[in-house]
């Protein structure tokens, strides 16, 4: 009986750790992929546009269908330069038109068109 015990429990901790191995080494999936098409700075002087934002035409995961999206940059977007397996942090500077990203989304999407949402982060695809 001692020894089914701690089979079963050597089983469960292994679990454990193979799921804690996983969360930590997985990524969350992006929400779209795409290309910049333009890049929107923030106007101090007219007091209308307060934030920052990029135009990409791309496609949602799961889904073949381009679209354009507004997406909003705010103090807690994370954006990213990827180039092969390695990651920096980079800027919104950093952004240009025709640039691949990937990005992830927060938060609701304004029915507009095109549609607006913020960002929670944005990897900057660098091709080799």
């Amino acid at each position: 009986m001692r020894v089914i015990t701690l089979i079963v429990m050597l089983l469960v901790l292994f679990m454990g750790v193979a799921y804690g191995v996983y969360c930590a080494t997985g990524e969350e999936p992006v929400d779209m992929e795409g290309k910049v098409v333009g890049v929107c700075y923030v106007d101090h002087q007219d007091g209308i546009n307060n934030t920052e934002s990029v135009l990409v035409e791309g496609s949602m995961t799961g889904s073949d269908q381009k679209m354009n999206v507004s997406v909003k940059i705010s103090d807690e977007t994370l954006i990213m330069e990827r180039h092969g397996d390695q990651r920096h942090n980079s800027s919104f500077e950093n952004l240009q038109p025709g640039q691949s990203v990937e990005i992830r989304f927060t938060g609701p999407f304004l029915q507009s068109y095109p549609p607006q949402t913020t960002a929670s982060q944005i990897v900057i695809v660098k091709q080799d």
